[in-house]
C-alpha cells in the first residue's frame, strides 16, 4: 500500500476516534418522548469556561479532574435529551476549547433562544474543609428577573434530588457585585436564563461523583427534568396594541400621534388551557402603579388616565399565568411630542396637585414628564425631590427611596445633598432594570395622521374638581405638613 495512503488512513481514524470522543452518547432512562411540549422549543445551552485547564489550576480538582470536561459533558448529553424531546439547542461549544465570553453571548443573541442553561461546577480554596453544595445563579434578582428564578427554583430542586446537600438560588450579584456575569446580564432582556453550579469539582467527595459517568448523566438529567417542568408549566408572553399611529422615523422612539390612545395588551400564559391570573397583573406608567382592565381572556386595557402628557414615558408590566409561571418584565417605551411651553405648565400645575394626596398621582405623572425631559437642567433635583415626596404621599416608599437616591448619587452639587447624607452609601448607586421592550402594533384602522394636542389641565376655581379640592384643602396642608416634618427628622 502506498505509505502516503496509509499515513491519510490513519489520520482520519484518528480524526474519526476524537469525534466520537466528543459526541456523548446519552445512556439514561428518561422517556423524553413524553415530553411533546419541548417540541420547537429553543434551548441555548452553555458548557462554562473550556480550553484553559493548562494554564488555570483553579479549574482542576483533585485527581485530576477539571471543571471543563465535566461542563462540557453533562451539555452534551442534555443537548441530546433535549433534542430527542424535539427542541432546538445549540451549544456554545462542542469541545475543550476557550470560547471568549463576548462570543458566546453573541451565539446567544443570534440564536434567539426561548431558554439559556449555563453549566458550571463550583470550586473554593476551602479544598480541605469539604466545601460542596449546589447553587443557581440569576441575573439581579427575583424582582427584576422573575422568570429566571421560577426556572432556577426547579433546577435547584432537581439538583437536591441527586445530591445529599442543600443550596440556594442567588443573584450573580452576590459573585461579581459591580455587573453581575457577562452571560447573564447581556441576555437578560433576551430569554429567561440561569447559571448551574451542580455542587463543588474541589471537594474530594463530590469529585469522585463528578468523575463517575453515570453521575454526569444524572446531571444532565436534573437539568432536563427542569427544563422540561419549566416549559409544561407555560412561558408567558405578551404583546402590545395601540390605536394611533407610532413614528420612528426621527430622533424619538415609538412617537405617539395621540395623547388618548387605547393601549391594550395581549397576554398569553404560553400553555393551552392555561389561563392569565388577573392577580399578579402588575402596570406601571413612569413607576407609578395603574390599572388594567380584562376585556376578555388575554386581552387587558390599559388605565393610564385622562390623558398622556409630553414627554418621554415607559409602560412596563409583569404577570402569572394559573400555574403561576411567571412573566418576563416588559416595557413599552414612547414619546408624547412637547409643544412650546408645555415643560414649565407641567412643572407648574404638577407641583400642586402633588402635594395633596387625592391629586398626587397626575402630580407626580406631570412631574415625571417634566423630569424627562430635562434630566440635566439645574433644577433637576428639586423635580426629583417633590417626585420623591408625591411617591411617598401615594404610599410607594420603596419608589420614593429610589428618587432621593438618584439625588444624593447623580446630582452631587444638589442643595439636597447635605439633608440626604447618612441615608446612603459611597460606593453603591441606584441602577433602574427597564426590562424587555416591546414594539407597538398599531391596531387603528383610519387612525389621524396628524397628532391630536391636548392642553395641559391647569386648575380653575370654577370647576367641579376645584371645589372638591378647596374641601379638603386645609387636612391635606396639615397631612403635608406632618409628612414633611417626619422625613426632616428622619434624615437628622
Amino acid at each position: 500500500m502506498d505509505p502516503s495512503r496509509s499515513l491519510k488512513l490513519i489520520v482520519a481514524c484518528i480524526c474519526l476516534l476524537g469525534l466520537l470522543a466528543c459526541e456523548k452518547k446519552y445512556s439514561g432512562t428518561v422517556n423524553v418522548s413524553s415530553h411533546t411540549w419541548l417540541k420547537g422549543k429553543k434551548i441555548f445551552v452553555d458548557p462554562g469556561h473550556g480550553g484553559t485547564a493548562s494554564r488555570d489550576g483553579f479549574r482542576a480538582g483533585p485527581g485530576g479532574l477539571t471543571e471543563e470536561e465535566v461542563n462540557l459533558d453533562v451539555c452534551l448529553q442534555l443537548g441530546k435529551l433535549l433534542e430527542a424531546a424535539g427542541a432546538t439547542v445549540k451549544l456554545s461549544r462542542v469541545k475543550d476549547v476557550d470560547i471568549p465570553l463576548p462570543q458566546r453571548v453573541a451565539a446567544a443573541q443570534e440564536f434567539a433562544p426561548d431558554l439559556l442553561v449555563s453549566v458550571h461546577h463550583n470550586g473554593t480554596m476551602r479544598r480541605m474543609d469539604g466545601v460542596n453544595y449546589p447553587c443557581v445563579l440569576i441575573w439581579g434578582s427575583r424582582e427584576v428577573s422573575p422568570a429566571s428564578f421560577d426556572f432556577a427554583s426547579l433546577l435547584l430542586g432537581e439538583f437536591h434530588r441527586i445530591m445529599d446537600e442543600r443550596g440556594s438560588v442567588l443573584s450573580d450579584f452576590s459573585v461579581f457585585p459591580e455587573t453581575g456575569s457577562m452571560m447573564l446580564r447581556e441576555t437578560h432582556n433576551l430569554c429567561p436564563g440561569v447559571i448551574g453550579e451542580g455542587g463543588y469539582f474541589s471537594d474530594e467527595r463530590h469529585a469522585r461523583h463528578l468523575r463517575d459517568p453515570q453521575y454526569r448523566t444524572h446531571e444532565a438529567e436534573a437539568y432536563y427534568k427542569a427544563v422540561a417542568e419549566y416549559f409544561r408549566r407555560g412561558i408567558p408572553r405578551a404583546r402590545a396594541q395601540i390605536d394611533c399611529r407610532v413614528a420612528n422615523t426621527g430622533f424619538l422612539q415609538n412617537e405617539l400621534q395621540s395623547r388618548t390612545p387605547a393601549i391594550t395588551l395581549l397576554l398569553e400564559s404560553g400553555y393551552p388551557g392555561v389561563d392569565i391570573d388577573d392577580s399578579t397583573l402588575r402596570v406601571t406608567l413612569d413607576n407609578i402603579p395603574i390599572a388594567a382592565s380584562r376585556l376578555r381572556s388575554g386581552k387587558y386595557s390599559v388605565n393610564y388616565g385622562r390623558r398622556l402628557y409630553p414627554g418621554a414615558h415607559r409602560i412596563r408590566f409583569s404577570f402569572s399565568n394559573t400555574r403561576g409561571q411567571s412573566s418576563m418584565i416588559y416595557s413599552l417605551p414612547f414619546h408624547v411630542p412637547v409643544t412650546t411651553g408645555e415643560h414649565d405648565a407641567l412643572v407648574q400645575e404638577g407641583t400642586r396637585l402633588v402635594s395633596y394626596y387625592y391629586t398626587a398621582h397626575e402630580g407626580l405623572k406631570m412631574l415625571l414628564a417634566a423630569l424627562s425631559m430635562t434630566v440635566t437642567a439645574p433644577d433637576a433635583d428639586t423635580l426629583l425631590w417633590r417626585i420623591a415626596q408625591g411617591f411617598t404621599l401615594i404610599g410607594e416608599p420603596a419608589a420614593a427611596r429610589y428618587y432621593y437616591s438618584k439625588i444624593f448619587y447623580f446630582y452631587p452639587q444638589s442643595q439636597y445633598h447635605a439633608t440626604l447624607r447618612g441615608t446612603a452609601y459611597d460606593h453603591r448607586y441606584p441602577v433602574e432594570y427597564l426590562g424587555r421592550e416591546l414594539p407597538f402594533t398599531e391596531e387603528c384602522g383610519s387612525c389621524p395622521a396628524a397628532r391630536t394636542e391636548r392642553e395641559i389641565p391647569v386648575g380653575d376655581p370654577t370647576t367641579g374638581d376645584a371645589e372638591q379640592e378647596k374641601s379638603y384643602l386645609p387636612l391635606e396642608k396639615a397631612k403635608s405638613f406632618l409628612r414633611a416634618f417626619r422625613e426632616w427628622i428622619s434624615f437628622k
